[in-house]
């Protein structure tokens, strides 16, 4: 089975065999399979209509809802690359800059579910970049999808939706997914289009707060909550999860950052018959398949169906069939034989299985002893009163690094007072060198647009 063209005609003539079952409800009001197809055959008319081109870059802002669900697969049928934004992130100025580095020629904006503008943009100066016309050449379809920029250029991932999405397989049991990440990261698409080929029902709700989370799960008996650590102990800490009936879900799966061992036992203990499942991806590799060793443990295996992972010094490497061309504004990351060093230190159990600690980078040298972030931030979350911690290490003149936590409160608390409580609870449960010497406090969420940790561990 064959993108881009060949796997979205397929996807296309299955949501059309699927007739009255539910392809989506939530944001944009519910659609069956039959429903769907017909948007995206009516985009498709439109796209000519317009004179929409294969291997055009398009960008689509907007929240995923029918319509736009069906903008994107029509694009990808037309074998055009898109480019898709969320509403509010990034700001318009720095969209702007993202759609100029993509070589974008039009903008497809929603203002609503069923309200749109479409515009044309010059496209820049300089000539196009050899992976787009590689790719236009090879009559593929593609997705441009950026990093968040929080260390600095965000950089802009070329991939083709053959190899990102040739892998997915129609489900034997479909269920009723939750589309908690946007379509401008990887999961979000990975969620979108593995539920749809699946056979399954993507639930949309843009409002990505734990109450917003939980009516959307209770209203529409959501069976996967895919997420991340910071989301679900938002989500434990709100007591959302008690205003609603979340009895229909199963399965509760969660990644682009650590768990922390403190959130994984408090979410197995008030969802005792939920599964829970760690995940792994990257947008330069897509995301590979895993297996926690249990619902309580943070050691999974990563890899198997065409992915291969190898770790090397204690780093996670990964070779996969579904990796990006390349960046648009970088140099490509892969070695001469087409493995990426992740960045992400891990251990490795005695039975083979994996724990990853978090970049490598973020590692805290604290005179030659290495530090985890993610272990001092477990610690501290078991002090009462902390909401959520973002570890990371400090220039030292004697130790070279120290350890320093900032921390973000459940309720007003002294702050000198706080600092003394804190290092005395972590002086009780860890060597002296991980024993934060600073601890301050946040006066804002420690957590950005994509629920995942600023400046922590990964």
């Amino acid at each position: 089975m064959t993108i881009g063209g060949g796997m979205m005609d397929w996807l296309l003539s299955q949501l059309q065999e699927r007739a009255d079952a539910e392809a989506m409800a939530g944001y944009g009001g519910r659609a069956t399979c039959a429903e769907l197809a017909e948007r995206t055959t009516d985009w498709l008319a439109e796209l000519d209509r317009l004179g929409v081109a294969a291997g055009e870059i398009v960008a689509v802002v907007g929240n995923a809802s029918p319509n736009v669900v069906a903008l994107f697969t029509a694009l990808a049928v037309r074998g055009s690359v898109v480019v898709p934004f969320a509403p509010t992130d990034p700001p318009k100025e720095q969209r702007a800059r993202r759609i100029e580095t993509a070589h974008a020629t039009r903008v497809f904006e929603f203002g609503g579910p069923e309200e749109w503008t479409v515009r044309t943009v010059a496209a820049p100066d300089e000539p196009r970049p050899r992976l787009l016309t590689k790719l236009a050449e090879a009559g593929e379809a593609g997705l441009l999808l950026f990093s968040s920029g929080s260390t600095g250029e965000s950089k802009a991932a070329l991939l083709s939706l053959p190899r990102l999405l040739g892998g997915f397989r129609a489900s034997s049991r479909p269920r009723r997914t939750l589309q908690f990440m946007a379509l401008d990261h990887i999961g979000g698409v990975n969620t979108l289009f593995r539920t749809l080929v699946g056979g399954g029902t993507v639930v949309t709700e843009p409002r990505r707060t734990p109450k917003h989370a939980c009516e959307a799960i209770e209203r529409h008996r959501v069976q996967v909550l895919p997420t991340t650590p910071t989301f679900l102990n938002m989500l434990l800490l709100s007591g959302a999860h008690r205003d609603h009936d979340l009895s229909s879900l199963e399965l509760i799966t969660y990644g682009t950052e650590p768990m922390r061992e403190v959130t994984l036992a408090h979410a197995a203990e008030v969802f005792p018959h939920v599964q829970f499942k760690q995940t792994y991806g990257l947008t330069e590799t897509g995301i590979l398949p895993t297996r926690s060793a249990s619902s309580d443990s943070l050691q999974m295996d990563i890899g198997g169906h065409g992915f291969r992972t190898d770790v090397r010094d204690g780093v996670l490497w990964i070779k996969s069939p579904s990796s990006m061309l390349g960046y648009l504004n970088a140099p490509s990351p892969f070695d001469e034989d087409g493995w990426l060093n992740t960045g992400d230190a891990v251990e490795v159990a005695e039975d083979g299985t994996l724990r990853v600690l978090g970049r490598l980078s973020a590692l805290i040298n604290v005179g030659g002893e290495k530090v985890s972030p993610a272990e001092v931030e477990n610690v501290l979350l078991g002090a009462g009163n902390v909401r959520d911690v973002v570890v990371t290490g400090r220039a030292n003149a004697v130790t070279g690094e120290i350890v320093v936590a900032t921390v973000e409160v459940a309720e007003a608390e002294e702050r000198r007072a706080l600092s003394r409580r804190l290092r005395q609870f972590c002086a009780e449960r860890l060597p002296a060198h991980k024993v934060p010497a600073v601890i301050t406090v946040s006066d804002v969420p420690l957590h950005g647009e994509r629920f995942k940790r600023r400046g922590g561990a990964v």
